[in-house]
């Protein structure tokens, strides 16, 4: 014989919900009457003996400069304008793919990679080409921005923080 069936089956829901809220007052009242409990505050060490104290520091944080606020929008912008391109080259690489999965279109898949290469790829002396690196492609970015631009350093700050946060 069947434990939950006839009466008993109707009668489990009920208790099961009395069960957890009495459970649930009582776990209440133990929180509001239970202790407070202080926690004592860490003291940092004193510092070393026989060492100067740190200099003073002449760049003041809360001031942007001129070419700080160009880094910070020119970061913005081409980390937004990098987006937009992604998005766009990976959507119509999606739809090419597609397209020519339904014998709509056949793309040269191969001319494209030798296009790309042409475009980007540098030769080196002995003529071998080689593909741009991140860092080869920030010293170009950072050259073609700061060109004719004296607060440079103040810019490039800029530039990683409007980067940081486009």
């Amino acid at each position: 014989m069947n434990r939950l069936d006839g009466t008993r089956k109707g009668q489990l829901l009920p208790s099961l919900l009395t069960a957890t809220g009495i459970a649930g007052i009582m776990l209440g009242i133990a929180t509001c009457t239970a202790p407070i409990i202080h926690c004592d505050g860490s003291t940092p060490p004193p510092p070393p003996q026989g060492q100067p104290p740190p200099p003073e520091s002449t760049v003041n944080l809360y001031e942007l400069t001129f070419g700080t606020a160009a880094g910070v929008c020119a970061g913005v912008f081409i980390k937004k304008g990098a987006k937009m391109v992604a998005f766009f080259l990976g959507g119509v690489f999606v739809l090419l793919q597609y397209l020519g999965s339904m014998s709509l279109v056949r793309v040269n898949w191969g001319g494209m990679a030798a296009r790309f290469e042409n475009l980007l790829y540098t030769t080196d002396a002995l003529g071998n080409k080689k593909p741009p690196t991140i860092p080869s492609l920030w010293r170009w970015m950072v050259d073609f921005l700061t060109a004719d631009f004296q607060p440079r350093a103040s810019f490039i700050a800029g530039l990683a923080l409007g980067l940081r946060i486009g």
